[in-house]
């Protein structure tokens, strides 16, 4: 990827109007690749988790990630890093990150265990919330990560501290596009997982309406695909890297879990546009023959 900015190769379009080739050398001006990951469940090397070897699927992502999105800014770890809050599987996470080719950044999810992980990490991931809240410039982007988990909790939320930090990170980005990263989905989603959703998810809706360009907020939590529209703002959530559940739309009906896909979202980003890929890594559809 080219860091010194888009190359800008101009050529002809079929209506007329030139088109820009960026980074990527494909049609249109994106500059900002982040790749984001959620729902790890890691255990130590060995340990099944839901029948599934969370520590061999996590190696798999990080390996498709270095052959596949090395040329990305950004990748984010979204919250669930680990499945039982212990020192050991944040051990075996540090390792995992430390191969990756892309600069990483992680937040936390309902879990992890905020102080174990801080000990293995480092202090330098509390923000001044003393939570695991962090805000980043890149390609004139403001990236906005944030930390949702109640300690002992399945639900989420976003502590008075944090939505006064959040105000003043939006400040601060002015008219810059702004992509936010949680892990409890804010948006109603008519099933099941929102008895565990961000309870305080208006409040977060109403800080992010008063910045005029939220890209997208990007969440995990719920280990399935969705993308919605809510209070005038777009919100994804993505599958994750463990097991994927089935999105029945009966609030009252457990979701079958699945084995497949592990999926990153591939975040692209541009003055004029916000693309989310998802990138199914295992399990994904087979490829037909001679494709």
């Amino acid at each position: 990827m080219c860091r010194d900015g888009p190359r800008n190769l101009r050529g002809p379009s079929c209506i007329g109007f030139p088109v820009t080739y960026g980074h990527f050398g494909l049609p249109g001006d994106f500059m900002l690749k982040i790749v984001v990951l959620s729902d790890l469940h890691l255990r130590p090397k060995g340990i099944l988790v839901n029948g599934l070897d969370a520590h061999d699927r996590l190696v798999q992502g990080i390996d498709w990630l270095n052959r596949a999105h090395a040329d990305a800014d950004l990748c984010v770890l979204a919250g669930d890093l680990v499945d039982t809050g212990d020192k050991a599987s944040y051990e075996a996470l540090k390792h995992q990150v430390m191969r990756a080719k892309v600069p990483v950044e992680m937040t936390i999810g309902n879990h992890d265990d905020r102080d174990t992980f801080v000990s293995v990490f480092g202090k330098g991931q509390l923000s001044e919330t003393g939570f695991v809240d962090k805000a980043l410039d890149l390609h004139g982007h403001r990236i906005i990560i944030l930390d949702s988990a109640i300690t002992g909790a399945p639900a989420g939320r976003l502590e008075p501290a944090q939505l006064h930090w959040l105000t003043q990170r939006l400040e601060e980005a002015a008219d810059r596009p702004v992509i936010v990263i949680v892990h409890h989905h804010a948006n109603p989603l008519g099933t099941i997982v929102d008895k565990i959703i961000l309870e305080n998810g208006m409040a977060f809706a109403r800080a992010l309406s008063r910045h005029k360009d939220i890209r997208q907020v990007i969440a995990g939590h719920v280990h399935y695909t969705s993308t919605a529209t809510w209070m005038g703002i777009p919100f994804t959530t993505i599958a994750g890297g463990h097991y994927s559940v089935q999105a029945l739309l009966d609030p009252t009906e457990p979701a079958p879990k699945l084995t497949g896909p592990a999926q990153m979202a591939v975040v692209l980003g541009s003055p004029d546009a916000t693309t989310v890929h998802f990138d199914d890594y295992i399990n994904g559809n087979p490829r037909l023959s001679g494709r």
